[in-house]
């Protein structure tokens, strides 16, 4: 038998994971612009994701796959996406629970974990929020966790800490190699302040955190309400 993962010990490790969905209105039964093959009932189109914010590190550092159980009258309900993006876009006329399983790098020796999000296809919030929803034609739900990797294994946090996770950050230039995209202060635009090197991102405070979880949704606003902070971490 193989010789047990090593771990870093009193080290902790977090890292944010965005769970959300986006719906879109879809064009009326005879329009040109509907696309083919939906079915007339259908007057949604929606995709459900699991992402981090723009300039986290890499999320393939430590997230595997990600397998979404939708509504059992779709083709094929159970749909495993094991590369980014991870996400499922259907059609369909009314929200749902989706069954997500999360699951981790070998290397992390972590055990899959679930979750669950609610499809929201219609309008929702104050006046404000489903004005901009209806200008936008777009219905936006998320909610932002923060993933606490306790003691990990010496290779995760190898991966956790190497400057390989921020290389996708990297756009592609001409001849597909890699060109580096610079900030006004000439550092590589990424999420940690000052472009530095860490294992851990940036602290939010309460308040930070409770505006930002309310600005995903409403889901995250309910939640953030119980408790600033700390009410969804997942710590293992």
């Amino acid at each position: 038998m193989p010789a047990p993962a090593s771990n870093k010990r009193n080290k902790r490790i977090s890292r944010n994971l965005i769970i959300g969905s986006e719906a879109w209105q879809l064009p009326p039964v005879g329009h040109p612009d509907r696309p083919k093959n939906v079915p007339d009932d259908h007057t949604k189109r929606w995709t459900v994701y699991v992402r981090v914010p723009d300039g986290d590190p890499d999320i393939r550092a430590w997230l595997n796959k990600v397998s979404f159980k939708i509504f059992n009258t779709y083709e094929n309900p159970l749909r495993m996406v094991e590369k980014p993006p991870f996400e499922v876009t259907e059609t369909g006329w009314g929200g749902f629970n989706i069954d997500i399983r999360l699951h981790f790098q070998p290397i992390s020796g972590e055990k899959a974990q679930y979750r669950q999000h609610f499809l929201q296809l219609e309008k929702y919030g104050d006046e404000k929020m489903q004005a901009e929803q209806e200008r936008t034609g777009c219905v936006r739900s998320e909610f932002l966790e923060v993933v606490q990797f306790n003691e990990p294994t010496e290779a995760l946090f190898d991966a956790l800490t190497s400057e390989d996770q921020w290389n996708y950050l990297i756009p592609a230039g001409k001849g597909g190699s890699k060109k580096a995209s610079l900030g006004a202060n000439g550092r590589l635009k990424r999420g940690l302040p000052n472009g530095e090197r860490s294992a851990q991102l940036p602290e939010k405070g309460a308040d930070e955190l409770k505006s930002l979880r309310g600005e995903l949704g409403h889901e995250a606003a309910q939640q953030a309400a119980q408790q600033a902070s700390g009410d969804r971490s997942r710590r293992r």
